[in-house]
């Protein structure tokens, strides 16, 4: 499995693998309307990336280390953007200026310990 780190510019943090599925798309950012004929006419300004990070489930040390880095990303009440670094097959790294947004999470316990579940970060490319 591929390596994904995020974080600060030059303060990433490694994600945890476990029970982990990454997701990307593309979007276009776009200007576009129908003209009197009814043709529609498309300006594409700039196709960008959304990426899910999907967790099956998390202990409460890597549930706390998620919300580290969301905070990070809201430093003094100002929208910083992070970095998102991750590894390809051939071993190379792709980065990628991106805004955390924030996520839900499901609590269940074990014992006396927690557990969260359900957890999927959305991060979309600047």
């Amino acid at each position: 499995m591929s390596r994904i780190w995020l974080g600060l510019p030059g303060n990433e943090q490694l994600l945890p693998a476990m029970g982990r599925k990454l997701s990307v798309e593309d979007f276009e950012i776009t200007n576009e309307n129908r003209t009197a004929s009814g043709k529609l006419v498309r300006d594409v300004t700039a196709v960008k990336k959304r990426f899910k990070i999907d967790y099956s489930f998390v202990t409460n040390d890597i549930l706390m280390q998620l919300r580290q880095l969301y905070q990070q990303g809201l430093q003094q009440g100002l929208q910083q953007n992070l970095n998102l670094k991750i590894e390809q097959e051939d071993s190379s790294i792709d980065e990628y200026e991106v805004v955390f947004r924030p996520f839900s999470r499901s609590r269940y316990l074990i014992g006396n310990k927690w557990f969260w579940e359900g957890i999927s970060i959305e991060l979309e490319e600047v």
